[in-house]
């Protein structure tokens, strides 16, 4: 797993400038051009979140006690997050995920 370049640039990200990204694109420190999210890339991001939301579910069934189950989905959740950056990829105009 790596991180994503600048498309323009080739300016290797860094994991911590990738964390918060807002309305699918971020902007390149060194060249200052947008960067967007590729289709490929929400769908990846997409299909890593969608089992998150069925493991409270699965812990429901197995009996588990509500404090495990919160602390089970907050570890998750932060494990989400902190990989979702190895998850993007960048090109330079807005591609939607639906055509």
């Amino acid at each position: 797993m790596k991180l994503p370049t600048c498309w323009s640039c080739s300016y290797g990200f860094k994991w911590s400038e990738l964390l918060i990204v807002m309305d699918g694109r971020k902007q390149c420190p060194h060249c200052s051009n947008n960067q967007y999210f590729t289709a490929h890339s929400i769908f990846k991001s997409s299909v890593v979140a969608v089992p998150l939301v069925f493991i409270p579910f699965i812990l429901k069934l197995l009996n588990t006690s509500w404090t495990m189950m919160i602390f089970i989905a907050f570890l998750l959740l932060i494990i989400y997050i902190a990989c979702l950056p190895f998850l993007y990829e960048f090109t330079n105009e807005q591609q939607h995920f639906f055509k």
